[in-house]
């Protein structure tokens, strides 16, 4: 009898103890915005919405985890020719490097907003990143993440140096998990 009960409450602290953690949940919506000036203004696009699963609690960021995916070949700017040069072997060579994916190593709450430290890798380049991000409880329980952080296009090697075109790029992303 003692052992039943000792089996059930272990059964219960780690079921807990996965809900304190928090529970592996999918990207469900979202949106991936950018905006990089260039020598007429400044040109704005977005990606379809990230895909992946999370791993995510207030309570405990530093058991948050994330693995997404944006699919390249969904870059637009409302300009059939640049879409079309962008996704080329200059610029994100979509045929060779379909994704663009982001895994975290290290997820903390700091001064009150929240980062993720990763792997960012776009064509055959990975760097280690930083990206700050917002989170705020849904009334389903799921997430809304939110984060705006810069990349150096030619770290990736997406494009070369052109006077007509800046090398930073403005990245908004958006994802809802559940």
């Amino acid at each position: 009898m003692r052992n039943r009960h000792q089996i059930i409450a272990f059964i219960f602290a780690f079921i807990g103890s996965t809900f304190a953690f928090g529970q592996t949940s999918k990207v469900v919506s979202g949106a991936t915005n950018f905006k990089v000036k260039y020598v007429l203004g400044t040109c704005e696009g977005t990606f379809d919405a990230p895909k992946g699963e999370a791993v995510f609690n207030e309570k405990s960021p530093e058991n948050a985890s994330f693995d997404i995916e944006i699919a390249a070949n969904t870059f637009k700017t409302g300009n059939n020719s640049r879409d079309k040069d962008m996704k080329s072997d200059k610029y994100f060579y979509i045929e060779k490097y379909p994704n663009i994916h982001f895994k975290s190593t290290k997820v903390e709450k700091k001064n009150g907003k929240y980062e993720a430290t990763g792997k960012l890798t776009i064509r055959d380049v990975t760097k280690t990143v930083t990206l700050p991000f917002d989170a705020k409880k849904n009334a389903d329980g799921g997430y809304a993440l939110s984060s705006t952080f810069e990349v150096n296009r030619l770290d990736y090697k997406v494009g070369t140096k052109d006077w007509k075109l800046k090398d930073v790029v403005t990245v908004d992303l958006k994802a809802v998990i559940r």
